[in-house]
């Protein structure tokens, strides 16, 4: 009778695991979430004051609003999408690209829509202040409401 011997090569990834010094899962999951979340209160300053700044600059009483650049409004749509995160349950997120949208067929057109524009700002500070309170299919309209207007 012959002898069977059994040869296993190492396992680096359990080494490792065994091996003092890793991180666990768990833990890397944790410190994701906290450095995350460090990013709450300046994500939400920047929130606020591009949507006041979007306001100074292209809202209703906005003294020379025509003068403004269909860019200048995209790109401070586009940074109300980075930012919106800690505020997603509020559509503010979604509303934003929706006036980016508009913005985009304005552009497009060569022409302001001020009434498409107006409704999406009156939207984005409703959602942004009361957003998160509004039963979901309310939100939800009013957010494909701000598409179709986008669309048209």
């Amino acid at each position: 009778m012959s002898v069977v011997r059994k040869f296993r090569p190492p396992n680096r990834l359990a080494k490792m695991i065994k091996d003092s010094g890793g991180l666990m899962a768990k833990d890397a999951i944790i410190a994701a979430e906290a450095g995350v979340e460090s990013l709450r209160e300046v994500s939400l300053v920047v929130l606020d004051d591009t949507l006041a700044e979007i306001e100074r600059r292209f809202g209703p009483s906005a003294v020379d609003r025509n003068a403004e650049s269909f860019e200048d409004l995209y790109a401070l749509s586009m940074r109300i999408i980075d930012v919106s995160t800690f505020v997603s349950d509020a559509g503010v997120d979604q509303a934003a690209v929706s006036l980016a949208a508009t913005t985009d067929s304005c552009a497009e057109a060569g022409a302001w829509r001020w009434n498409a524009i107006d409704v999406h700002l009156h939207a984005l500070r409703l959602l942004r202040t009361v957003g998160s309170q509004l039963p979901a299919a309310d939100r939800q309209s009013m957010i494909e409401g701000l598409h179709k207007v986008s669309h048209r």
